[in-house]
């Protein structure tokens, strides 16, 4: 059964029409025929089975059969300075999308060599991995925001860096705290300082010197363990 996206999807509704994107796709690209099974998922925990029953490429009508609602798992938020090519963070984040992320947020660092990132492309990246991946839940995509503001948004959590320290090992992590991941040319001495202040916990991620988004898909497994 084909899933597609319905952000406006509520429970109690009787009829859903997807939008022009993807009434396109189920008509032009899949081919659906009226009275084809369709599921759709809203990105925020409902799931409906509906049946088709007006093909329009614009504006394609479902008749919704049953829904059920997912409760949340727990949460899992990565902040993450975003690296100078793009195709690194799509990449992160399609993988982090199938694994379970709630949330990730962009950091603005001392060494970033990215400012911006284009936030809608992502979301549609995150929007293919959630239906590809049958998950019920878009993650939350936030920022760029200042590392300095988000510590004081986020007082507590863990972080990765490359510099000699006292470190924590990577089991027993909690969840419910977020992780956070430098830039390319990692975290400046004064952003460690500051971190530890605030009351995160440097962690030993590896004894070798990993990339950006490979040091954020193994936090992000790390705390999917606890």
């Amino acid at each position: 059964m084909s899933t597609f996206y319905a952000p406006s999807l509520q429970s109690g509704q009787t009829h859903y029409q997807l939008s022009e994107e993807e009434s396109k796709h189920c008509v032009k690209v899949l081919r659906m025929q009226v009275g084809a099974p369709i599921e759709l998922i809203n990105g925020k925990g409902l799931q409906a089975f509906t049946v088709l029953e007006d093909a329009h490429p614009k504006r394609s009508f479902l008749r919704i059969e049953s829904s059920i609602f997912h409760e949340k798992t727990s949460p899992l938020h990565l902040a993450m300075a975003p690296t100078k090519n793009m195709d690194r963070i799509e990449w992160y984040l399609e993988k982090a999308t199938e694994l379970g992320l709630s949330q990730l947020t962009f950091l603005l660092c001392e060494h970033s060599e990215r400012k911006q990132v284009n936030m809608e492309r992502l979301e549609k990246i995150a929007i293919a991995a959630m239906k590809q991946s049958k998950r019920f839940y878009l993650p939350e995509l936030q920022g760029p925001i200042r590392f300095e503001n988000f510590l004081q948004n986020h007082p507590k959590g863990y972080f990765g860096h490359c510099q000699e320290g006292e470190k924590i090992g990577m089991n027993g992590l909690k969840s419910s705290l977020p992780f956070l991941i430098g830039p390319e040319g990692d975290f400046s001495p004064a952003e460690i300082t500051t971190a530890l202040q605030s009351g995160y916990q440097a962690v030993e991620m590896s004894a070798f010197r990993l990339r950006t988004e490979t040091a954020a898909l193994l936090a992000t497994t790390a705390l999917l363990a606890q």
